[in-house]
């Protein structure tokens, strides 16, 4: 039986990871861009990496996104916080 794709989780938020999550925002798939949380990162810095390999997506010349608007679908996060709950039920690949 054939499962559609509702969901990418992309683990890693480098410049591949980063521009991979672009590929899938293009699609028109949502997607959760994931890394590891810097040491001694307060509350506010766990997303920190992630955060920073979607701006440089967004900044990316030639150009991630088919249109700038498209970075919004793509939502980041952490391995700790975020990796175990990435999968259900949208993402049946991460386990």
């Amino acid at each position: 039986m054939i499962q559609p794709i509702k969901k990418a989780v992309v683990l890693g938020a480098g410049t591949m990871g980063a521009r991979i999550a672009a590929h899938f925002a293009n699609a028109g798939l949502p997607c959760l861009l994931l890394d590891i949380v810097p040491k001694d990162a307060g509350p506010s810095e766990r997303n920190k990496i992630a955060a920073a390999g979607l701006e440089a997506a967004k900044k990316s010349k030639p150009a991630a996104f088919f249109t700038p608007a498209l970075a919004s679908r793509i939502a980041i996060g952490n391995f700790e916080e975020d990796f175990r709950t990435a999968g259900a039920p949208d993402c049946p690949g991460i386990a």
